[in-house]
């Protein structure tokens, strides 16, 4: 299984924070993705985190391991977490942010979102 394909297979674990907002993202979608490496069959997968007081370790790494077991290619599943805190909510795909925005959202993870930068002239 390549590592594209990987991604792609976990991208849509819904966000628990944003799932509590009403706009449902991915972990894709949210930038919570750091790598992916498929080292013969070894998989890990380096998540960020939002927030030192996030509880969901556990869950994403069932959900990492249920989307990812007994795939082709995949002989184990091993997920790690960036402890460090370098995830900000400038990593949330520029779509999302529009969808978190328009239902007025100005908070995610425990922090706050930078304001929308609307392409759209007023006028």
């Amino acid at each position: 299984m390549t590592e594209s394909a990987i991604r792609e297979r976990i991208q849509s674990i819904p966000d628990p924070c944003s799932l509590a907002t009403g706009v449902p993202l991915g972990i894709g979608e949210m930038g919570l993705i750091e790598s992916v490496v498929n080292h013969a069959g070894k998989v890990t997968v380096r998540l960020h985190i939002t927030s030192p007081m996030c509880m969901m370790a556990a869950y994403f790494m069932r959900e990492v391991e249920q989307r990812l077991q007994g795939q082709e290619g995949v002989e184990s599943v091993h997920v790690e977490f960036d402890h460090d805190l370098k995830w900000t909510p400038r990593d949330i795909q520029p779509e999302a942010r529009e969808r978190l925005a328009a239902r007025r959202i100005t908070m995610l993870g425990g922090r706050l979102l930078p304001r929308a930068e609307s392409s759209v002239s007023g006028g």
